[in-house]
């Protein structure tokens, strides 16, 4: 750097006007931002979870299994197994190739949770339970999401 441009930065003394007006603004949008995704989130009991499951990374997600805390439990037959016992819902899905997720599903907590996956990452095991309806699961290796749903009795595979 040449001495004439290091006595410039010396005159200019730091920031100018502008420099703050556009910080200024920038941390109004930030924080603009964070208050509108974390106010809007619908945080209102889980009424249902709904299983979805892909055969390909362009395709599109196949509901395999729903149930409505209300209702008995509506699935395919083909890749769902499901046990119910003492208020636990054991919903085994068999994915595409050799996968293997196992969702729990608490009837009395009314959360959801995967506990068992056989995929390298395992990162569905290691999310936290479905309580509302603000969150899902997702398993990007087997094309499982795990999601919650508003229940509609004239359409159930349709959320509200």
């Amino acid at each position: 750097m040449s001495l004439k441009k290091v006595s410039q930065v010396k005159v200019d003394k730091g920031f100018k006007i502008w420099d703050l007006i556009i910080y200024g603004a920038v941390l109004v949008l930030v924080a603009a931002l964070f208050i509108a995704v974390f106010t809007t989130r619908d945080t209102s009991p889980l009424s249902g979870v709904r299983v979805s499951v892909r055969d390909g990374v362009f395709a599109d997600y196949k509901t395999v299994f729903e149930y409505n805390f209300n209702d008995a439990p509506t699935f395919d037959g083909e890749t769902v197994e499901v046990q119910d016992k003492d208020g636990v819902l054991t919903v085994t899905v068999h994915t595409h190739g050799d996968g293997i997720n196992v969702v729990v599903i608490d009837k009395k907590a009314r959360t959801a949770k995967v506990t068992e996956a056989n995929c390298r990452s395992r990162r569905c095991v290691q999310t936290a339970a479905i309580k509302d309806n603000s969150s899902d699961i997702h398993c990007a290796t087997h094309g499982l999401k795990v999601e919650p749903f508003s229940y509609n009795p004239d359409d159930p595979f349709q959320p509200v």
